[in-house]
């Protein structure tokens, strides 16, 4: 009894700050604020995927994490983008993103590793879309243009 209440309250704790998800996220009428918050959901619903692998939570939330993860990160470079600014005046900004979407690649390959053959695809697909999120910050952070 001890056990299934401690992880009830593992489950709770991260799902507070995901109560709006990804559309409250987009309703967010600041493009920089929206990056900030999309890049932070995405770390969100990694951390959570990792805890439903842990802890053995369902398949169809797994799913739905590393789905919301991939749609987060390009979320954020979408709202970079709509500034209507360089990227050489956003440097900033752009290379916090790709720090960030680097750090979700490593994360969602180690994720992959942890889960069974038939989970791996979707993780998979999840670090690639990442992965060109990050290519494409990372050529915000090198050309500036």
């Amino acid at each position: 009894m001890m056990r299934r209440s401690l992880l009830a309250a593992l489950f709770l704790v991260p799902a507070a700050p995901l109560a709006g998800g990804l559309p409250e996220v987009r309703q967010e009428p600041d493009p920089l604020r929206r990056f900030e918050r999309a890049l932070d959901h995405a770390d969100q619903q990694t951390k959570l995927a990792r805890d439903l692998i842990k802890y053995g939570g369902s398949r169809t939330e797994l799913l739905k994490s590393l789905d919301e993860v991939a749609q987060a990160a390009a979320l954020s470079l979408e709202s970079l983008r709509s500034t209507g600014k360089r990227p050489s005046k956003l440097a900033k900004q752009y290379k916090r993103g790709e720090l960030k979407t680097r750090g979700l690649e490593k994360q969602l390959s180690d994720l992959a590793l942890a889960l069974s053959l038939d989970d791996r695809p979707a993780a998979e697909k999840t670090r690639e879309l990442v992965s060109t999120t990050h290519e494409e910050f990372l050529l915000g952070v090198m050309t500036g243009k």
